[in-house]
């Protein structure tokens, strides 16, 4: 469905720049500060892509030090620097670094169905999730970043996840234990949650309903991948671990 490879990277890659323009606009109002931070979100997500593990870890550390010493300069008081350099920082991870485990995903083992189980265990948990709240909910999750999401509805989600992931993973993984592929649906799913709340936290900070305009009715590409982001690294790490304990995953 994706292609390994190239392919494969040089999209997610697209979504990594689209969704680094998008949180950048949340928080810096000039170009030069808006389109460096893009950059070193770009050159996290490649040196993650491109380099052997331990090494893309010390790039990676790197780059954010180039986003942060970015607002060293010019006169706006500390306080400002601060706050530009700790988002740039954030920014450049959250999403180029968080977004580079899909690339390597798809390299390992059957990386294509540890991939779309992912998809299955997020997706499923958000559309449940909206069902469930709105029919059931009753008691807010996070009043403060997210009036509308509920416990119920949470909760109605993870199931979701963990029942639809889980049947995808015994149909296309038969060699993982269907513990382990019920423990990963679960864990994607609550990662998965965790980011689209996280994402909610950035634009009450923002002061903005939506990150961007791109998709007329469903805001921008950081609104629709914020869950998909956060999903990565934890849907990596368990198919990493599948594959080094000789499952087919």
């Amino acid at each position: 469905m994706f292609g390994k490879g190239w392919p494969f990277a040089l999209m997610a890659g697209t979504v990594t720049i689209l969704c680094a323009a998008e949180y950048f606009s949340l928080f810096f109002s000039t170009a030069r500060d808006k389109w460096s931070g893009v950059a070193v979100t770009g050159l996290v997500y490649l040196c993650g892509v491109l380099l052997p593990f331990r090494a893309s870890g010390a790039a990676v550390l790197c780059c954010v030090s180039l986003a942060a010493f970015h607002f060293l300069g010019g006169g706006e008081p500390p306080a400002e620097k601060a706050r530009g350099a700790a988002l740039a920082a954030l920014g450049a991870v959250y999403i180029g670094g968080f977004l580079s485990t899909y690339p390597r995903t798809i390299e390992l083992p059957a990386g294509e169905h540890w991939i779309l189980l992912g998809l299955v265990a997020v997706f499923s948990g958000d559309i449940f999730a909206y069902f469930v709240g709105r029919a059931f909910g009753k008691r807010r999750l996070s009043p403060n970043v997210s009036p509308n999401k509920t416990v119920e509805g949470s909760l109605g989600g993870l199931a979701a996840s963990i029942v639809l992931g889980t049947g995808y993973g015994v149909l296309f993984l038969p060699g993982v234990s269907p513990g382990f592929v019920s423990l990963t649906s679960a864990a994607v799913g609550v990662a998965g949650q965790a980011g689209d709340l996280f994402e909610s936290l950035l634009k009450r900070a923002a002061g903005v309903k939506d990150s961007g305009t791109l998709l007329p009715g469903h805001g921008g590409i950081f609104d629709r991948a914020d869950a998909v982001i956060s999903a990565g690294p934890v849907l990596y790490l368990l198919a990493l671990l599948a594959t080094l304990a000789g499952g087919r995953g």
